[in-house]
């Protein structure tokens, strides 16, 4: 994997900062994109002190000119690896979520792996083997009550996946949806206190199937994984 480099967002914590060490122990430079630079600045420390390559880039998905920004930051070479797994969750009934929190879900989890892949697009297509992950959710595939707004962005996101995916054939970019279940991430955490963890996919295990996945040969995909514990 020399001189393979990895766009992930959402990499100061959680599923990101575990996907950012794996790919960098396999020798992939790593742009860590995310809201929070000192986060970021961690990470890259924690990859330094391993003697991997990462490069701190703060940015908000849900804003174009900043994603835009980041494109023309790297329009001088290529990206192999776009990992779109920067996210938010909501835990309320239809009556409560309001119109603003609805439009915030869709900005984070839809929208922004939209605009990610469209702007990074001319960097993949120079790659040998460009691969574009996108981190979905167990809540596209099964339904539970009180995470409609949430549901509803994930399955969009599941949704394009496939489009995408079959649009870019042509250009032998894999585009896949892994879809974890509920993961041992601060997001998680936050959203339900006091979870066993027990019960919660560890975020390492999500790195090694991203890695499983943009280590295929170049011509070679899938279409969309779920990852659960068995409880």
């Amino acid at each position: 994997m020399a001189d393979k480099i990895a766009v992930i967002t959402g990499a100061g914590s959680g599923m990101g900062r575990a996907i950012a060490h794996r790919l960098a122990a396999e020798g992939v430079h790593v742009v860590l994109a995310g809201r929070t630079q000192s986060k970021l600045e961690m990470v890259a420390e924690e990859i330094a002190a391993r003697n991997g390559s990462a490069l701190v880039h703060p940015l908000d998905v849900t804003d174009t000119e900043q994603i835009q920004t980041l494109a023309k930051r790297l329009a001088s070479g290529h990206v192999d690896m776009l990992i779109n797994c920067a996210g938010d969750w909501l835990i309320k009934s239809i009556d409560d979520t309001t119109p603003e929190e609805l439009d915030h879900l869709y900005a984070v989890n839809l929208r922004a792996p939209y605009l990610m892949t469209q702007a990074l697009l001319p960097l993949l297509r120079k790659s040998e083997n460009a691969s574009v992950i996108n981190i979905g959710s167990t809540t596209s595939m099964q339904s539970h009550p009180m995470v409609t707004a949430y549901t509803a962005m994930k399955t969009g996101l599941r949704g394009l996946s496939g489009s995408m995916a079959e649009e870019l054939k042509p250009d032998k970019i894999r585009v896949i949806l892994l879809a974890p279940g509920p993961a041992d991430t601060p997001m998680r955490a936050a959203a339900s206190p006091g979870v066993d963890k027990a019960t919660l996919v560890p975020p390492e295990t999500i790195a090694a199937m991203v890695w499983t996945l943009v280590s295929l040969p170049r011509g070679i995909t899938t279409s969309e994984f779920l990852l659960s514990m068995m409880n």
